[in-house]
């Protein structure tokens, strides 16, 4: 579904629900309306014009090291992961980091992680947040505030302030935290509807440190 039809969609979802709205289930429905209002209120700011945001996007591109079509390894300790809500030739309601869609991200046991988040999409409505839990899909509506295991959250960032790329400030939050225990997490799209229904998430694993081999006597 082209998320940009979605105000189109709303309007026909209110006005004639006997024909478009008997087509969709109502998980569906529900999150086109709420996609359309918001599920939770915008990060105000930081914000940043496209010669910064322009960097942003290239850096998510290039960090990290890609393994398969589908994952990305960032090794070391000390890591900087940038991921782009909706970023600029990939699908609609998706996350991009390594030049991938949706990757899967490994990180090792213990590292020091900087999760830098910007929103690039556009449209009423269109905010986005992540947050990095335990929760496996398929995902309700909502996934609540306090997921299970969250390692870090990043509530809501509101969309870009124009259509047009290069005249938009861009919504971006930093957070910070250590990957100490191992195991397969998501990072998911908490904005109600958003994971549900468009499968706006991806593996996040924590793979576990290899202990120092003891020397043969």
């Amino acid at each position: 579904m082209n998320v940009r039809l979605l105000p189109v969609l709303a309007f026909l979802v209110f006005a004639a629900p006997v024909s478009l709205a008997a087509t969709r289930s109502g998980t569906e429905r529900t999150a086109m309306r709420m996609a359309m209002i918001g599920g939770a209120p915008p990060v105000v700011g930081p914000t940043i014009p496209w010669t910064k945001g322009r960097i942003v996007w290239q850096s998510s591109r290039m960090n990290g090291e890609r393994r398969g079509p589908h994952a990305v390894m960032f090794p070391g300790k000390k890591v900087v992961i940038t991921v782009v809500a909706n970023a600029p030739r990939h699908p609609d309601m998706s996350f991009e980091t390594g030049g991938l869609t949706n990757p899967t991200v490994c990180v090792s046991q213990g590292a020091h992680v900087t999760l830098k988040v910007i929103n690039m999409d556009y449209g009423p409505g269109m905010i986005h947040g992540l947050v990095i839990t335990s929760a496996k899909p398929p995902y309700p509506l909502e996934i609540g505030r306090h997921p299970p295991d969250m390692l870090a959250r990043i509530a809501a960032l509101a969309p870009r302030s124009s259509s047009r790329l290069r005249a938009a400030r861009y919504a971006e939050a930093t957070v910070h935290f250590v990957a100490r225990r191992p195991g397969t997490y998501y990072y998911v799209c908490p904005i109600p509807g958003h994971a549900s229904a468009f499968h706006m998430y991806g593996r996040f694993i924590v793979r576990q440190s290899r202990s120092p081999t003891t020397p043969r006597s």
